[in-house]
């Protein structure tokens, strides 16, 4: 989520969602990390889930992408409000990730996934408006003990959709966050090896079938980590590319505090800089031997949607979460 350090300056635009090639079949991906947590820390923390979820479903709804990938509901009520609010819409989905161990609802789980008392689910799910074939979830066996992560079932879904007789694999994911008082190294190193474990896991159930396409808060620093050359670094790890709305100067990073007013708000919930910006959202694909792939990757678009009436140099208080959602969509043939 975040880590000491500050650099690039505010992204000052408002960005309208992205778009692909009008011939052949296409395919949209909307991902967000939503910033709900379980019931015990939304009431000690008053954050307030019930009054921002709605927030969120009508954001997912406005921006109409034929699939979506869901960060941090980990909050039971609110998982089950945007499944209702949002079915007509998106009629399929997977579980949450981590949620149940067991297997159900899934053609497959693998991984680490704990069935302590202790442990959450992992916060991860796939919308779909178009039928889901067959859907897989992994729990990283890679994790920092000491961070917040390590008592969650956090991995990855893996889904395939069957958009008008064309398949193609979505996986959505949320790789390992820094934490005050651990090393950024540390945590950096855990994010490769997670995304070293979905390239590994993809590749054994899709192999070279069908284009894989990604999306999720990979908490790869954008900006602050350039010197660390965490972003190609991503890349090489997870075997694919990655595309992020941070090449475009005129976008808002998909973590903007200074714009955000829940971003502010939650900065002193979890002790990260009341002005940390950077872009952690990530939409792209993976490559493999003889798998097909989009015809190119397309421009990453932050969507931001604020309050009615908003202008440069306010606080964008209809932000329901501390991250801006990002959508892209993929010419496939």
């Amino acid at each position: 989520m975040f880590s000491g350090g500050l650099t690039g300056t505010a992204h000052a635009a408002t960005a309208a969602a992205a778009t692909g090639g009008t011939s052949g079949s296409t395919l949209s991906v909307f991902a967000w990390n939503v910033d709900l947590a379980t019931s015990v820390v939304d009431s000690s923390q008053n954050e307030n889930a019930a009054g921002r979820t709605p927030t969120v479903a009508s954001i997912v709804r406005k921006h109409d992408a034929d699939v979506v990938v869901l960060d941090e509901l980990f909050n039971d009520s609110s998982t089950t409000t945007l499944e209702n609010d949002l079915a007509d819409l998106y009629p399929y989905h997977t579980p949450v990730v981590g949620a149940d161990c067991s297997g159900s609802g899934w053609n497959g789980v693998d991984g680490n996934c704990s069935n302590s008392w202790f442990v959450i689910n992992g916060g991860t799910m796939i919308f779909s408006k178009y039928p889901i074939d067959a859907q897989y979830a992994h729990v990283f066996t890679n994790s920092t003990s000491g961070t917040w992560d390590y008592n969650a079932n956090k991995g990855a879904a893996l889904a395939e959709i069957d958009k008008n007789g064309a398949k193609t694999w979505v996986v959505g994911t949320h790789l390992q966050a820094d934490q005050s008082g651990t090393s950024t190294d540390t945590t950096q190193a855990t994010r490769l090896a997670q995304l070293g474990e979905i390239q590994s896991w993809v590749n054994g159930i899709v192999g070279s079938s069908a284009p894989v396409l990604i999306g999720g808060d990979l908490n790869v620093e954008y900006s602050h980590g350039a010197s660390r050359g965490d972003y190609t670094n991503a890349e090489n790890a997870v075997g694919g590319v990655l595309g992020t709305p941070a090449t475009d100067p005129s976008q808002l990073w998909t973590m903007d505090c200074p714009v955000s007013a829940w971003c502010q708000y939650m900065s002193g919930v979890e002790s990260f800089p009341v002005d940390y910006q950077d872009s952690l959202d990530y939409i792209g694909y993976l490559n493999a031997p003889g798998r097909p792939t989009p015809v190119s990757l397309p421009s990453v678009a932050t969507d931001f949607d604020p309050q009615a009436g908003w202008t440069q140099g306010q606080q964008d208080t209809n932000a329901p979460s501390d991250h801006y959602p990002v959508q892209a969509t993929f010419q496939l043939q």
